[in-house]
């Protein structure tokens, strides 16, 4: 129980946690009011655009991947750590979240907005600077994990 514990006060599983908060907030702006990441002519009913598609698709597999990670360090399996998959996935979330916060911002501050989306412009920011969010705790995250890969853990290692 003290390795639990012992990991939930690291750096990699505070940004773990920070992460998943973050990226749900998003989501379920996203999913929730719903909003869209941009490029509202291409709207066929409920069909979505492709910027839709691309930065729903990153968020639930951060939504995915990131607990997955959290759950197998708390677990204590430290073989992740060694192989770099977490500082490649990390990064390129970090660089994805990033995009799509981007096209949102973008798309939400474009003047005059298409309906129905000129009413929900105050919740698309958020949603985009939610976006920015997560992307800055992925990065750091990867720093983490680029730092704990470098150190070269042993087996013995807490």
């Amino acid at each position: 129980m003290a390795g639990y514990i012992q990991y939930l006060k690291t750096a990699s599983g505070i940004l773990k946690i920070a992460e998943t908060v973050t990226v749900a907030i998003t989501f379920g702006l996203f999913r929730g009011i719903p909003l869209t990441f941009g490029d509202t002519h291409h709207f066929a009913g409920n069909l979505g655009t492709d910027t839709d598609f691309f930065a729903g698709g990153v968020m639930v597999t951060a939504l995915i991947v990131t607990p997955l990670f959290f759950v197998f360090y708390l677990l204590g399996r430290k073989e992740i750590k060694k192989t770099g998959m977490e500082i490649v996935l990390n990064f390129i979330l970090s660089v994805f979240l990033f995009i799509s916060g981007s096209l949102c911002l973008a798309f939400y501050n474009s003047a005059p907005l298409p309906s129905p989306w000129n009413s929900r412009d105050r919740e698309g920011v958020t949603m985009g600077v939610f976006c920015y969010i997560s992307a800055s705790f992925y990065l750091a995250d990867t720093l983490v994990a680029l730092k704990n890969f470098c150190r070269k853990e042993t087996e013995t290692d807490a």
